[in-house]
């Protein structure tokens, strides 16, 4: 009998590394004979990837559109769904769960409670890496929040110390929540996290031990030659030398840091700046643009289509990323098709990496990362690919599903 695997997670309607994460362990599972289920309450084709991925077995709760700051009504709306959740479970015959989300962790929680399925929590990113999340400043979480946001310099940049102001019924419905995802946190079968920092995070929040362990890519791309010129004629690179970054343009990636670190390093005057990616902030940061001083030397590509992600890496001088976290998996996969790449001090850094003499970090400013960009430029990088098994989605997947 083929056993059932089910993803659980809010939304599942836009591309990010978190939704790419559920596509490719779905398309590992599935290649190994599992049948894998993908319930949320948001869906949309977008998580396809441009066709990358296929839409399969996935079930969609439906819920209301409701703002993040209506803190109950939006616990009411999930609260609703509870019953749907656990027969969409229990009918399909599921006998392991994959959360990725706090939020998600607590109704899987409430849901699964009797029912004999047990649920492993793999944790992509804290609540103190998305400032909206209002759990920090609760009773249960409150008592460390000084203590984690001073621990790394994204936190202390990004996080408030004093809580938003919240209507009472919203502060009382933020107080429960927060305690049943913190019995959610600890009864999960096993706990995964990318990096020693959410490791760390999640003992000293919840009291519970987490296993580090990460995936950013197919082994195969490791061994796939130059993917050809379609690409960089689409977009007019094919005569250019340029640096690289790809990402949802909001502040949490500090696009911004990169432009004027770009601006400000003392590089080849041919040399441009290509920015992937859309998000609220691109007005802003065409701003930063021109404000540089480098504008006739920054490409804004818009949203890139899957197929052309590659291409582009595979194709650059350098991939850059200085996003709010330790963990990414756009540059990785930079890395993975022989590309060096500069990331910020945050990024966790485990044994693949620190043997990696291709991969670099350093302080998310502009001054600094200017001069590491004309550091690396300027020296012969070596090819890693052969380290890197270990940072395979192949190897990541069979480690989750381990008894």
């Amino acid at each position: 009998m083929t056993k059932t695997i089910a993803w659980v997670i809010n939304r599942f309607d836009r591309m990010g590394g978190g939704e790419r994460l559920i596509q490719e362990g779905a398309r590992y599972y599935r290649s190994i004979g599992y049948r894998v289920l993908i319930v949320t309450w948001h869906y949309d084709d977008a998580v396809l990837f441009n066709g990358a991925y296929e839409k399969r077995d996935i079930i969609d709760l439906g819920a209301a559109e409701v703002a993040r700051t209506n803190i109950f009504a939006r616990a009411l709306s999930r609260a609703l769904s509870l019953p749907r959740l656990r027969r969409a479970l229990l009918e399909n015959g599921v006998s392991r769960v994959f959360v990725q989300g706090e939020y998600d962790v607590a109704l899987a929680y409430l849901a699964l409670a009797f029912s004999g399925i047990r649920y492993r929590f793999l944790i992509f990113g804290q609540m103190f890496q998305y400032p909206h999340d209002s759990a920090k400043y609760a009773l249960v979480f409150r008592r460390n929040l000084r203590a984690i946001a001073a621990s790394c310099k994204g936190y202390r940049d990004t996080v408030p110390l004093e809580p938003p102001h919240l209507k009472p019924v919203n502060r009382l419905a933020n107080e429960v929540i927060s305690v049943v995802r913190w019995f959610a946190v600890r009864r999960a079968e096993r706990r995964f996290v990318f990096s020693r920092q959410l490791a760390w995070e999640t003992q000293l929040q919840f009291g519970a031990d987490a296993v580090k362990v990460r995936g950013a890519f197919r082994l195969e791309l490791l061994k796939e030659a130059s993917a050809g010129t379609t690409t960089l004629e689409k977009f007019g690179l094919v005569a250019e030398k340029y640096l690289l970054t790809i990402s949802r343009l909001d502040r949490k990636k500090r696009i911004d840091v990169i432009i004027e670190a770009f601006a400000a390093a003392k590089l080849d005057p041919e040399m441009v700046l290509v920015v992937g990616g859309g998000g609220a902030d691109e007005a802003y940061l065409r701003q930063v643009a021109e404000r540089s001083g480098a504008a006739e030397r920054i490409r804004f590509l818009g949203r890139v289509d899957e197929h052309d992600l590659l291409p582009l890496k595979q194709g650059c001088a350098m991939f850059l990323s200085m996003d709010i976290g330790d963990f990414d998996l756009s540059p990785l996969e930079a890395l993975a098709v022989g590309r060096p790449v500069i990331c910020p001090t945050e990024f966790d850094l485990d044994d693949t990496l620190l043997a990696c003499q291709s991969f670099h970090v350093c302080e998310a400013d502009p001054q600094t990362l200017a001069a590491e960009i004309g550091k690396v430029l300027a020296e012969q990088q070596p090819d890693c690919r052969q380290i890197l098994g270990a940072l395979s989605w192949e190897a990541y997947f069979d480690t989750l599903n381990r008894d």
